[in-house]
């Protein structure tokens, strides 16, 4: 009995059809400009991976980083911001404390203008202290005042005119002076006081007496500052000598108070 005939097996290699025989039992093999074609590809992917992997992960990593700093240091400021209290109200407070003691010394310490008699001006102490030493030896006050320079002030006065008719008793004695205003600062509550005593001691000095109703009432004030009181004394002692030493006295211990 005859064997039927095999069915020949076709199949299509590179699109088209082909008997399929023993020798082609192979898988369908590529043509070689394929294969370097898609070798070429290949080489060029993986070339690329690496690159990218090369350039791009070492920034990767490090943007991470930042953001990651960004996010944490955010979170931190933010915590720190709820748990700490603000302290920008005591800033204020000092301030205002400062100001008021600065009001409650203006309203104490009063600003006044005198006029001085000057006697020199220094560049420093030593200088100024053997002008001083001259005055003395001449029985007459003087003070120093300020640093650089140093004043040396010999008479005091409320009115230029008075300080002129000081000024003048200075001439006989060879010493050159200088007539100028100057401020001073008085406790509010004794500038009267203060004002009642300069005045006398340039009237006096003048050559002018004063009157009972004028003694007295140097004799109603109270004297907190130990020049003024000094100076007060001085004039007490005049009032009862007639010496003149007591009204230079005087207008030494209300020079003082310049200092």
């Amino acid at each position: 009995m005859d064997k039927p005939a095999k069915k020949a097996i076709i199949i299509k290699v590179n699109g088209k059809e082909q008997p399929y025989t023993t020798a082609m039992s192979t898988l369908p093999q590529w043509s070689s400009e394929q294969n370097e074609e898609q070798s070429e590809e290949q080489h060029d992917f993986i070339e690329w991976d690496k690159q990218y992997r090369t350039k791009q992960s070492p920034w990767r990593s490090f943007a991470l980083a930042i953001a990651l700093a960004i996010v944490l240091g955010t979170s931190f400021g933010l915590f720190v911001l709820t748990i700490i209290p603000t302290t920008e109200s005591k800033p204020a407070s000092t301030a205002t404390l400062q100001q008021e003691q600065k009001t409650a010394v203006s309203s104490a310490q009063m600003t006044e203008e005198v006029f001085v008699v000057q006697g020199g001006a220094f560049q420093d102490d030593e200088a100024a202290s053997e002008y001083v030493q001259k005055i003395e030896a001449q029985h007459r006050p003087s003070v120093t005042v300020g640093k650089s320079p140093v004043y040396v002030f010999l008479g005091m006065a409320l009115t230029k005119e008075e300080a002129k008719q000081m000024s003048s008793l200075y001439e006989p004695l060879g010493i050159d002076t200088y007539v100028k205003p100057w401020n001073v600062s008085i406790d509010e509550k004794e500038k009267e006081a203060f004002f009642t005593i300069v005045s006398f001691i340039s009237k006096l000095l003048a050559g002018q007496q004063l009157v009972n109703e004028q003694w007295k009432q140097l004799q109603s004030y109270s004297f907190h500052n130990e020049h003024m009181k000094k100076a007060y004394e001085a004039l007490q002692t005049f009032q009862q000598t007639n010496d003149n030493a007591q009204l230079w006295k005087a207008q030494q211990h209300i020079l003082n108070v310049l200092q």
